[in-house]
């Protein structure tokens, strides 16, 4: 199954029960509460606002306040990621969100061996984009955390981002791996690469998610351009996801994609326990709500996963 818009998505995966509780992390931050009422209007989430009682009530005085939400006061000395992990842990929050603070304070206690949420050892970013271009969502792998991942970060990538996206419902992913061409060539690495992630997948290692390349983005994303130049292959043209090379690739061109109004870009963590938004404080507040859906669909995914195995 495939959607054209995250309103499909949100239609077709409904959030039944309760909501999804976010905690913010930082949430003494209008640019995030604004984001995270409006979400829990929309029935997207319930608010875990974690920070100091007194600086998260001036922020709340100014904004149309949405019930129930959570205050969970955090001294100004603590870090209110930390907070947020406890909660999590303790089973008070499903997901949580950056609010205002910096990321590498927010990933400290979420990585923490002993008491994060990084069980798996490896967390990625992964993005979901409505492309006016492109005629269903498209995932992009990591624009945000992994700067050059070797080949076996790649795999790791795969398997999670898949992960993610047979959760939201698309049974049988396909992964284009990136590269300038389709001809395997040691002078480009990136296309010994991504033949050997095509062949893994041939041999079953990601499940049913499918890996073709290597494959130049055109090819990738249009069946037009591929019968043009004479590429025979089925997933051509209609990919759900995008494994770019390295992260300067998908962050480049994530910003193009973003400058024009009829894209929206959602996108969070993957990997740890719960998923984690790091919306920006310049995204449109379009975006914003993506991402904390993606979120909210994510964490209900796991949590009825959970509940099957129990």
């Amino acid at each position: 199954m495939s959607y054209a818009t995250f309103a499909e998505l949100r239609a077709a995966r409904p959030l039944t029960g309760r909501p999804q509780r976010c905690a913010v992390a930082g949430a003494a931050d209008a640019h995030a509460l604004e984001a995270v009422m409006l979400a829990a209007r929309e029935g997207y989430l319930t608010p875990v606002l974690v920070g100091p009682a007194d600086a998260i009530a001036d922020v709340i005085a100014a904004l149309d306040v949405v019930e129930p939400h959570v205050v969970v006061d955090c001294p100004e000395e603590e870090n209110p990621a930390a907070v947020a992990v406890r909660l999590v842990r303790d089973g008070e929050a499903d997901f949580i969100l950056k609010g205002g603070m910096q990321t590498a304070d927010l990933l400290r206690p979420i990585l923490n061996k002993e008491t994060g949420l990084n069980e798996r050892g490896f967390i990625t970013h992964f993005g979901l984009m409505q492309l006016g271009s492109y005629h269903k969502l498209l995932a992009m792998s990591d624009s945000a955390v992994i700067p050059h991942p070797s080949l076996a970060d790649k795999a790791r990538i795969v398997e999670v981002c898949t992960e993610a996206l047979r959760s939201l419902g698309i049974e049988r992913p396909v992964v284009a791996a990136l590269c300038p061409a389709e001809t395997v060539s040691p002078k480009v690495p990136e296309t010994v690469d991504a033949a050997e992630l095509a062949a893994m997948s041939e041999r079953g290692e990601f499940g049913d998610a499918v890996v073709v390349g290597p494959i130049s983005y055109d090819l990738a994303t249009s069946r037009e351009a591929a019968e043009v130049k004479g590429y025979d292959n089925p997933y051509a043209g209609d990919v759900d996801m995008l494994l770019v090379p390295e992260m300067v690739t998908g962050n480049v061109m994530s910003k193009i994609w973003n400058a024009d109004p009829r894209n929206t870009l959602a996108g969070c963590l993957v990997g740890a326990r719960v998923p984690v938004g790091l919306t920006s404080r310049s995204a449109s507040m379009e975006e914003k709500l993506a991402s904390l859906l993606l979120c909210s669909l994510l964490s209900a995914a796991a949590r009825a996963n959970q509940g099957a195995q129990q």
